[in-house]
């Protein structure tokens, strides 16, 4: 194979690469939580209140709280990067900021694997009964049990309580 194709089938894989969906954590720029998020937000905080399945009018099973916030996604494992497609009730656009909250270490993480706090794109019309949706990949660094608190354009909307197990 001559030098020149080499080089171009080297091109190719590398832009192949490129497209490939993400695997590794990305960790934020900085670590400051956005400044809308208050203490006030994280005491409100129900510990008892976990994130419950649920079937939609659609007749999608759901987990999230009912008429509020739904995901269709797998259970988080620590450092492992998920899909969730995010189900909104009341609400058919917006910013998304996603902050967890562990309760043991009291650690803030940012939930996008990206490492971003925030997200353009609630939206996309009625889906599975809801009001907007919004594909995600998720993720969470540590085991244990987390809250999950929901930013609508800079205002708590939910809070989700998972437990993610090792």
């Amino acid at each position: 194979m001559s030098r020149k194709k080499r080089l171009v089938v080297f091109l190719l894989c590398l832009l192949c690469l490129s497209g490939c969906s993400q695997t590794k954590v990305q960790q934020p720029p900085n670590n400051a939580t956005p400044g809308f998020v208050t203490e006030k937000d994280v005491e409100e905080v129900d510990w008892k209140k976990n994130a419950a399945e649920f079937n939609t009018d659609a007749g999608r099973d759901m987990v999230g709280n009912e008429h509020k916030v739904g995901i269709i996604g797998p259970e988080l494992k620590p450092n492992k990067i998920e899909k969730w497609l995010w189900h909104f009730w009341g609400i058919d656009k917006g910013k998304l900021t996603l902050v967890g909250y562990h309760k043991e270490s009291k650690e803030i993480s940012p939930v996008f694997s990206e490492g971003v706090w925030s997200r353009n794109g609630i939206g996309g019309g009625k889906l599975n009964g809801a009001d907007a949706s919004l594909p995600t990949n998720v993720v969470l660094p540590k085991a244990g049990k987390w809250a999950i608190l929901i930013y609508i354009d800079k205002q708590l909307f939910d809070i989700l309580v998972i437990e993610v197990n090792a």
